[in-house]
């Protein structure tokens, strides 16, 4: 055979139709008896067929490309540990399925310019990585049909947008409520980013089960973040120039509470004897700093394989009901940085998920 195999050859060497090579060759050999499907895939390879790709998208009218944005207001996505986990979790899905990836990371707040970014006719879709509030992003179905699942960022209905993240709220009300049955009633808060919805819904957890438990909240304790660990170490600074202390401070994520106990070290503070500490989404730069820090674990990777089989089955409508909101739930991960409050040398167990250090479940 001269030049390059085509379709044609490949169907002629099985003894098929062009249409059932071409059903067979795009993963559709369930509807064919199967020593049908396997003439046609032995054909394929002994020709060294191979799709050409192109032809196959204009006949579908697709890119097979997925688009991932990253919203403006976060750093780049090769220095944001969160959309580095989750990209893990799209490749893994989208890679056998024959999907490429096309990282879009606009820096820019012009909603005009974002959207040229974007919808401009490369991608058949979109995963929106933590959308915060005010994004440009926000407003996909003013501006665009294409199918679109966001993720990090639980939001209101009203932006009519399917989502996956972790149920922010439960996992955050199961994190005090372990730390209140440590005998923690003198409990400080590092809030996230004001304009993450994240940093939200864990504030309000948390100060929903301290009022509930009938833990005084004092707001002198509650004091403002970044997310970033430099925010953690000033959070440090405010809280023990004050006179009265708690006992155990809640931060809304790893990196904060990296920050504010390596503050604490450099003042000589003692973590966890003369203040316990906390943090949020169990990243593994606490680890690598030697913190063996209690924390809240969600799987990252979970929620971006789950984002890409979202999204690709509104792309390929293949009819199946998909819920609009999926909440991944988050466990407590026990490890050194919490000791039980002063005074009390044992408590009862939460009743909530909980991992201890070695990884057993308790």
């Amino acid at each position: 055979m001269r030049g390059k195999p085509t379709l044609r050859d490949v169907a002629e060497r099985a003894g098929c139709s062009i249409t059932t090579a071409s059903n067979i060759l795009q993963g559709r050999s369930h509807l064919y008896r199967e020593d049908t499907a396997q003439r046609v895939l032995s054909a394929a390879q002994e020709l060294g067929y191979r799709p050409n790709s192109v032809a196959r998208s204009l006949a579908r009218r697709r890119t097979a490309a997925i688009g991932v944005v990253l919203d403006p207001s976060h750093a780049r996505i090769t220095h944001n540990l969160y959309a580095h986990d989750v990209l893990d979790g799209i490749l893994s899905y989208l890679e056998p399925r024959d999907y490429d990836i096309r990282l879009i990371t606009p820096r820019t707040h012009d909603a005009a310019a974002v959207w040229r970014r974007i919808d401009n006719g490369s991608i058949d879709g979109a995963i929106l990585i933590a959308p915060v509030i005010g994004s440009p992003l926000l407003e996909w179905q003013h501006y665009s049909s294409l199918p679109v699942v966001a993720v990090g960022s639980t939001l209101p209905d009203e932006y009519r947008l399917p989502q996956i993240d972790i149920d922010n709220d439960a996992a955050m009300a199961s994190l005090v409520e372990w730390v209140i049955q440590q005998g923690h009633r003198a409990i400080g808060f590092i809030k996230g980013h004001p304009l993450h919805w994240s940093a939200h819904q864990r504030e309000r957890a948390f100060r929903r089960v301290m009022t509930v438990r009938g833990v005084p909240l004092r707001e002198e304790w509650i004091l403002q973040g970044d997310y970033g660990p430099e925010s953690g170490a000033i959070a440090a600074l405010q809280l023990l120039r004050q006179k009265e202390l708690p006992t155990a401070v809640i931060a809304a994520n790893d990196e904060m509470a990296i920050g504010f106990i390596q503050q604490c070290r450099a003042m000589e503070v003692a973590v966890p004897e003369v203040l316990s500490v906390a943090g949020f989404d169990d990243t593994y730069w606490a680890q690598r700093l030697g913190l063996q820090l209690t924390t809240v674990q969600h799987d990252r990777y979970q929620i971006g394989y789950l984002a890409a089989q979202m999204l690709l089955h509104h792309i390929e409508a293949t009819g199946e009901h998909l819920p609009s909101r999926i909440l991944i739930p988050g466990t407590v991960v026990v490890r050194q940085t919490v000791a039980p409050a002063p005074a009390l040398a044992s408590v009862p167990t939460a009743s909530a998920s909980i991992l201890t250090d070695g990884g057993s479940q308790r």
